[in-house]
């Protein structure tokens, strides 16, 4: 899996961004939400990336933040939500609001996004509402006051490593008990290591 791109703004639209990295030029999706806060052409630039592989098929969805990345993924895995849905709802609403509807189970706040009725609004609390307030309690229990890093870099290399997301948030709850989460990140990922091997 491509998980980031770095190289210089060729050309950026709404729903698309324009990279060229060593003699390539990437043309890949983005939502507005992000688009408003790309820099201008001809900067460099990291975005993280999702490819979406079918068998007609490779696209490249983009995001500036993991977070807005995390709920894509989450949202591509609720029935009747493609890529291209997932992307267009981030594009209407912030990360935060978003989770806050889900948590709160509005089903008539998230109705109101475009692209979402009340059917798809519940199949959406349904199906997502637990790993986000998961997700909330563990960052709520972390002191990142020692830290140069976030949880959700610690998730990306660990999962990435095939280990899973309630491994990962065991291994960290020691690591705070036993005041050893601190230090740079790849300290804290070997600690993590010895915990769940």
């Amino acid at each position: 899996m491509i998980d980031s791109i770095t190289g210089i703004i060729q050309r950026k639209e709404p729903t698309n961004l324009f990279i060229h990295m060593n003699g390539l030029v990437f043309n890949i999706s983005i939502c507005l939400k992000d688009y408003e806060q790309l820099p201008g052409l001809n900067q460099e630039i990291t975005v993280l990336t999702y490819l979406n592989v079918r068998e007609d098929l490779m696209e490249l969805y983009g995001f500036l933040e993991y977070e807005r990345r995390r709920l894509f993924v989450q949202l591509i895995g609720v029935s009747g939500i493609g890529p291209r849905t997932a992307i267009n709802l981030l594009s209407n609403i912030s990360v935060a609001h978003f989770k806050e509807n889900i948590v709160a189970e509005d089903v008539k706040s998230l109705s109101l996004i475009p692209g979402i009725g009340p059917k798809t609004a519940q199949r959406i609390i349904l199906d997502i509402r637990e790993k986000i307030t998961k997700d909330k309690a563990t960052k709520e229990g972390l002191d990142v006051s020692k830290i140069n890093f976030t949880y959700d870099d610690i998730y990306t290399a660990l999962s990435s490593l095939g280990y899973r997301k309630n491994q990962i948030d065991k291994a960290i709850k020691q690591l705070t008990k036993e005041n050893s989460f601190e230090g740079n990140i790849e300290d804290v990922i070997k600690r993590i290591l010895n915990i769940i091997r």
